[in-house]
């Protein structure tokens, strides 16, 4: 009957020496990557950004109905007041809905929103027809569904359609 307890005590013992080193393979990702580009040919370049806004349409790779109604409770149609914001960094990006006047306003402004690399957030859907309209609204944006809420309350924004970029909430 000793032994056991005895053997579970050196078990016990040996654990704390038997700990894993930690190796480092090098100072920076460039070290450890480099050798992938040159196999792959891939050239590394010191730009991050691409010359002009590029959109992805995120859409394509997943199934989104299983997010479907989405509900703004914070958010409802209706009229902003332009203001200027202080958000350097900030990629512009807007917030609309299945209401006609979203739609009006995509319809109107699709262009400008894809000049300068909006992507778009469907605050209020009620299933995969409404996002499908929005989308057609104004076609080459990525607009996807998402609750609103937490950005009406960090923006102190109360309705949609509405643009924000680093710079200004405009409507």
């Amino acid at each position: 009957m000793k032994r056991i307890p005895l053997t579970c005590c050196c078990i016990l013992l040996w654990t704390s020496f038997a700990q894993a080193e930690l190796t480092v393979v090098g100072d920076s990702p460039d070290k450890v990557t480099l050798p992938y580009f040159h196999v792959t040919g891939a050239q590394m370049s010191d730009r991050a950004l691409p010359d002009r806004a590029m959109h992805a349409d995120l859409s394509t790779f997943t199934d989104e109905a299983w997010i479907l109604p989405v509900r703004s409770s914070q958010l409802s149609p209706g009229p902003i007041t332009p203001r200027t914001l202080n958000m350097p960094g900030l990629q512009p990006f807007f917030l609309v809905g299945g209401d006609p006047q979203s739609l009006t306003w995509l319809r109107q402004r699709s262009a400008g929103l894809r000049d300068i690399g909006a992507v778009g957030l469907a605050v209020e859907v009620a299933d995969t027809q409404s996002l499908a309209r929005i989308r057609a609204a104004a076609p080459g944006l990525t607009i996807l569904p998402v609750n609103g809420n937490e950005i009406a309350v960090r923006l102190q924004i109360e309705h949609y359609p509405v643009l924000i970029r680093a710079t200004a909430l405009e409507q």
